[in-house]
């Protein structure tokens, strides 16, 4: 009768460190997998009202205007402003009626 040959790796305790890495990695890349392919999910991350879309729009507002998007915002109206008015959201505060920037009430001195 022929001997059964094992290969060395299966002899010790590295194949078994080897076959348990090789599960995890089957275990994750299921879960991945189904967390991909889920409808939610691809609803959740895709398209014009995605959360990509929503961190896009945030991150455009922000850099052009120097502060935080607010809820009350209209990301289009605000992005497609011309600068030839004082109702720039940086300059202008519509809440109060009044410009964010201050200055002293009497002149500096020499």
């Amino acid at each position: 009768m022929a001997k059964l040959q094992n290969p060395v790796l299966l002899r010790n305790k590295k194949g078994q460190s080897v076959v348990e890495y090789i599960l995890l990695l089957v275990v994750i890349t299921s879960i991945g997998y189904s967390f991909y392919n889920n409808r939610a999910f691809k609803n959740f991350i895709k398209g014009d009202v995605g959360l990509f879309a929503n961190l896009r729009k945030r991150m455009e507002y922000s850099y052009r205007y120097g502060r935080e998007m607010d809820a009350n915002v209209d990301h289009d109206q605000a992005m497609s402003f011309q600068y030839q008015s004082n109702r720039h959201d940086t300059y202008f505060n519509a809440k109060t009626g009044q410009s964010h920037f201050f200055s002293g009430l009497e002149p500096y001195g020499e």
